[in-house]
């Protein structure tokens, strides 16, 4: 950070690393284009009540929505959840790109699994 430059920290939740497995599917217009809505996997950078960073090979677009099934080991079930596409960039270091998602849902027993994981309580 250049010298005198002041950073806010613009987040309202607590964000920690947590690579979780993630399947997800982007949805289009037209639900029944198999191409588009193809299960893909990928895995998590980190994760907060607000949102999650992952790591995927493909270039989501910007405002793209997402349905998200995220794997916690200590649930029977995956964390169901629709997300936008708030930014992407390619991460040179690990040759793929870092997509921030802006969860749309969130049931409240999820918002508790998420806290439980960042340690909000």
């Amino acid at each position: 950070m250049p010298e005198g430059e002041i950073f806010i920290e613009k987040r309202r939740h607590k964000r920690v690393v947590k690579k979780l497995k993630v399947f997800y599917r982007v949805l289009s217009k037209d639900e029944l284009d198999e191409a588009v809505n193809e299960k893909k996997v990928v895995e998590s950078s980190d994760i907060s009540i607000s949102g999650i960073q992952l790591i995927c090979d493909e270039k989501l677009s910007l405002e793209q929505v997402i349905r998200l099934d995220i794997i916690i080991e200590e649930n029977k079930e995956p964390l169901t959840t629709f997300a936008e596409v708030r930014w992407i960039k390619f991460d040179e270091s690990i040759k793929k790109f870092r997509a921030g998602m802006e969860f749309l849902v969130v049931k409240e027993e999820h918002i508790n699994i998420i806290k439980n994981l960042t340690g909000e309580y």
